[in-house]
């Protein structure tokens, strides 16, 4: 089945887009819409779609960097950019990035099916790694279920299935390691040992996977109070970071980058220690923000939206309501304003 998320900002188009999917029928779903990038990103690591409709410009994470952290983090995946810009720089950037179609707006039903007709022939591929991926996914949403030895054996024929197509597609292969990687540690953290664990990985057959998975236990299992202080640390440093430079255009790369923790496993990390993902962390602090300007100043709704970091003025009062339970003018005459 074809699996299909669909991020637009303006609501009306993505529920163009949505309808055009859904009527091209071919054994399509759509899994989910976004209204970001950065919404688009989280559900990407969730839903593992096989096919990503997104357009170029929206709020807190453009389209051009969605597909860019797609790209980086090698996610199998097909993408279709549906643009207003008819920008050979665009354009440029999206194939660099292995987009496969680039439609402008406003897009046509018969374009858009042509180019999901298209990318279905392209899709065997994608479909295996995604059944990896769900393997992946399904076996650490359960981990809390399973005794340490039996969670290492699971592993290992894990690792040892991804290893089946290491000689087929590398970069495939990488991603998939990097996946589990970044997942590894709720099991690793489970298991006491107090001696070289390379021994914990002696059935896993590929060497190279063997020494590698090996080395990360060690620096997990060894000094585990060490790493807790550690990721308290660096989620102390990242909220610090963004209340001072909340009016700043922040994305989940970059915080990622300031903290140097992989993408996958800064958000983790940050909602373990905040209780909150990280757009909902930023969208509070820049709210907080607001109310401040709304209670002391005679600024209009825009010039606020734009201090605090938000992108558009209609974004800014969508979740300033959201977070509040009234909008930007009913707090400021709430206060007196």
């Amino acid at each position: 089945m074809l699996k299909v998320l669909v991020a637009e900002d303006e609501p009306w188009i993505r529920a163009a887009i949505v309808e055009m999917v859904v009527d091209f029928g071919h054994d399509i779903k759509v899994v989910g819409d976004a209204t970001n990038g950065m919404e688009a990103w989280h559900m990407i690591q969730q839903l593992w779609p096989t096919v990503l409709i997104t357009d170029i410009m929206m709020p807190e994470m453009d389209g051009l960097e969605l597909v860019r952290n797609i790209s980086e983090n090698k996610i199998p995946m097909a993408v279709i950019i549906i643009s207003g810009y008819e920008n050979f720089q665009y354009a440029q950037k999206a194939i660099s990035y292995g987009v496969n179609k680039y439609l402008l707006k406003p897009v046509k039903r018969e374009e858009l099916q042509d180019a999901l007709f298209e990318v279905m022939g392209k899709l065997t591929e994608i479909e295996k790694m995604n059944h990896y991926l769900i393997k992946i996914q399904t076996f650490f949403d359960t981990i809390n279920d399973i005794d340490p030895a039996g969670g290492m054996k699971c592993l290992y024929q894990l690792v040892d299935n991804i290893r089946t197509i290491k000689h087929v597609n590398y970069g495939a292969y990488l991603s998939l390691l990097r996946i589990v990687e970044s997942k590894i540690s709720s099991l690793l953290t489970s298991i006491e040992a107090e001696h070289s664990l390379m021994s914990h990985f002696s059935g896993v057959p590929d060497p190279e996977i063997r020494q590698h998975l090996g080395k990360l236990a060690e620096s997990w299992f060894l000094h585990p109070e060490r790493n807790k202080k550690e990721f308290k640390h660096i989620i102390k440093s990242a909220c610090d970071f963004i209340h001072a430079h909340y009016q700043d255009d922040l994305t989940l790369t970059q915080m990622a980058e300031y903290t140097n923790v992989s993408i996958s496993h800064f958000g983790s990390l940050f909602k373990r220690y905040t209780g909150e993902s990280l757009i909902a962390y930023i969208n509070q602090v820049r709210v907080e923000k607001a109310k401040e300007l709304l209670r002391s100043s005679d600024d209009k709704i825009y010039l606020i939206a734009e201090k605090v970091g938000f992108s558009t003025q209609q974004y800014f009062i969508r979740v300033f309501k959201n977070v509040t339970g009234m909008s930007p003018n009913e707090y400021r005459k709430s206060m007196g304003g």
